[in-house]
């Protein structure tokens, strides 16, 4: 359902203005909708903790959050408890990578797939490449069960439909 998923012009918007807010770090956030629909109607920005991680632990967490994200638990149960109240589920996680391409990184297979699988096959995930603050591309990773990996849709930006 993942690469099926509906990503409004909105939607999108409000990724893309996320992460370049968060720029020169990594923004990170949830897209939710209907259960049982494919359209993603509400995007949640949650904070990104990788640098209080990296200065408590800067042998566990190698990475500050220029090149790494770690959602806020916190705000992660709050986004989770409002998908159950409107009987929602999570369409998307979206990241960004300043400075970097448009890819789904080996970090990125790791945190999806932490058994070699992911938990939740429908659940896509959206990379925005930020340079110098200005998003220049954005693409959808989903699952693939014959591929056993993630392929990629790349996304319309408004610059590129004008």
């Amino acid at each position: 359902m993942s690469k099926d998923v509906e990503i409004s012009s909105y939607v999108l918007d409000m990724m893309i203005h996320h992460a370049e807010k968060q720029y020169p770090n990594e923004a990170c956030g949830i897209v939710m909708g209907p259960k049982g629909k494919k359209k993603a109607i509400g995007v949640f920005p949650i904070k990104n903790i990788q640098d209080q991680l990296h200065e408590k632990d800067p042998e566990k967490y190698t990475r500050n959050a220029a090149t790494a994200y770690f959602m806020d638990p916190k705000e992660l149960k709050i986004v989770e408890k409002e998908a159950a109240d409107k009987d929602f589920d999570f369409k998307l996680i979206y990241h960004s990578h300043p400075d970097h391409g448009v890819y789904f990184s080996d970090e990125d297979k790791a945190m999806a797939c932490p058994w070699g699988e992911p938990n939740d096959p429908n659940l896509g995930h959206v990379v925005l490449g930020v340079e110098k603050g200005k998003i220049f591309g954005a693409s959808l990773f989903y699952w693939s069960e014959g591929d056993k990996d993630f392929l990629e849709r790349k996304l319309k930006l408004e610059s590129e439909l004008a």
